[in-house]
């Protein structure tokens, strides 16, 4: 299906930027016999997009995984998920060289999670989480889940999670700190992003007003920006 080939083609984004590195570092015997040098810029750059822009992050499940009808325990996926986007979000709002002060990525709403497909025991869970917007202080990951039986090699989509974190100080965990920002591939990715930010913003709170028993009107984010 095409949601299927669009998570394998995200799941695989780690290994081709990998395969771009080790294909630059071969690079073609110069003139003379000898070999060029690869470019350290686009060296550094290629590492960037490893350490930032994507990771994955793989578990074979074991009898102890399963639940009650025999498949993968939908907690152990959960917390493979959550770690994932942990992982590459506290990276990414560490990224700054310029900020002296340290943080951590806390996660402050998960958007929404889909169950697939089950997943079998004895399968290997491969979890692909990316970055693919940013605000001022919260960081919206999207994440895969892929199982491969290791027999025959087959792969298939089992979940599907957005999940937000925000920036805490390390010395003070009351303090949100400012989120650097990512670079877009396309003008209209950063776009959709904002409209993705905007909705879960003013869902949350509307479920704010809900729980505190209190009905008020909710201001529109984007027509209140305009005013």
């Amino acid at each position: 299906s095409a949601r299927g080939e669009e998570a394998v083609g995200s799941a695989q984004l780690y290994h081709a930027a990998a395969l771009s590195l080790s294909e630059l570092c071969r690079a073609a015997p110069a003139a003379g016999g000898h070999r060029a040098l690869p470019n350290p810029a686009r060296i550094m750059a290629l590492r960037r997009t490893l350490s930032l822009s994507a990771i994955q992050i793989s578990r074979i499940m074991l009898p102890d995984d399963a639940n009650i009808a025999g498949n993968v325990h939908g907690g152990t996926i959960l917390k493979m998920i959550e770690e994932a986007g942990a992982i590459i979000s506290t990276r990414h709002c560490n990224s700054n060289s310029k900020s002296e002060e340290r943080c951590f990525a806390a996660l402050a709403r998960v958007e929404r999670t889909d169950f697939v497909s089950p997943m079998s025991i004895g399968e290997v869970a491969h979890v692909s989480a990316e970055i693919t917007y940013t605000s001022k202080h919260s960081v919206e990951v999207q994440v895969d889940v892929l199982a491969e039986n290791i027999i025959t090699g087959g792969k298939r989509l089992t979940n599907r999670a957005t999940l937000w974190y925000v920036a805490l100080s390390l010395k003070n965990v009351d303090k949100i700190l400012e989120v650097p920002p990512i670079q877009y591939e396309r003008k209209e990715d950063e776009e959709e992003g904002k409209k993705r930010y905007e909705a879960q913003k003013l869902e949350r709170l509307e479920n704010k007003h809900r729980t505190d028993d209190v009905i008020l009107p909710i201001i529109n984010p984007d027509r209140q920006a305009h005013e």
